[in-house]
């Protein structure tokens, strides 16, 4: 018959904190990353004053059509100018994913072409977008 010890072992499991600090370094990096991908996506352009909608937006926009002063077409900054034809076939791909109104905004520059922005504006109707999203500052 096993005696039993006068004192009862208590394990107390051990718990690693390292790969949790690694993982939350790791996010700390990835949310910095996302967040200058999307600083250079503005492209710097003179917006027309216009008191608008004071709704600040729940998530940001998919897609940003940036018109400059010449009327060309920039969807990054870091990609440069794109022909019209460039944009309908980023409209075709992300209209496989179900592109909404409420995912498109275009920031024009107040001294642009409205020819560029009627242009942009009828490629997105051709894609079923009958409304979008236009940026523009508070006078």
């Amino acid at each position: 018959m096993p005696f039993k010890s006068s004192q009862s072992r208590v394990n107390v499991p051990v718990v690693e904190m390292t790969p949790m600090i690694d993982i939350v370094f790791l996010l700390i990096i990835f949310f910095m990353v996302a967040a200058q991908f999307a600083q250079q996506a503005k492209v710097e352009l003179s917006l027309p004053e216009e008191i608008g909608e004071q709704k600040v937006p729940e998530q940001a926009s998919m897609l940003i059509i940036n018109i400059n002063i010449d009327g060309d077409i920039i969807l990054d900054e870091t990609k440069g100018v794109i022909a019209l034809d460039e944009l309908r076939l980023q409209l075709k791909s992300l209209d496989q994913g179900g592109l909404l109104w409420e995912d498109v905004t275009i920031r024009a520059d107040r001294n642009a072409s409205t020819k560029a922005l009627n242009n942009v504006l009828s490629l997105l109707s051709k894609h079923g977008l009958k409304a979008t999203k236009i940026a523009t500052e508070i006078p």
